[in-house]
């Protein structure tokens, strides 16, 4: 169990990588076009990306107890991330003046869809 383990956290360490350099190439190319607007994007991608980051160490890297669960530790590690994105999202509404609420939800789910697929094409391509 521990190689398969192990095979995951190197196959998500690497999907990170690759969401974060995809996510900053849009943020810098939205700032240059669209200036100031840039952010919103930025603090959407990163209300989904950071409690994702979150929770693959929580998963994969925090250290846990014998006899705490798998499942239980899962089911923590989502509760954290619901929680975390949900205090970004209205840090986000209240501290950023002139919030862009489209490019805010664009750079959200563009976060959250590379959150899903990179690991799942990183996963057919070494298969």
């Amino acid at each position: 169990m521990s190689t398969v383990i192990n095979k995951a956290k190197q196959h998500y360490i690497r999907a990170l990588k690759i969401e974060s350099l995809l996510l900053l190439s849009t943020v810098g190319f939205l700032i240059v076009w669209k200036g100031v607007d840039g952010i919103s994007f930025l603090g959407g991608a990163l209300s989904s990306f950071l409690p994702h980051c979150v929770f693959v160490y929580w998963i994969f890297f925090k250290k846990t107890t014998k006899n705490q669960s798998r499942m239980g530790t899962f089911y923590r590690g989502e509760g954290l991330k619901w929680l975390i994105t949900i205090l970004l999202v209205v840090m986000c509404f209240k501290l950023l003046p002139s919030l862009h609420i489209v490019l805010f939800f664009v750079g959200y789910l563009m976060a959250l869809f590379f959150n899903n697929v990179i690991p799942f094409i990183l996963s057919k391509r070494t298969h």
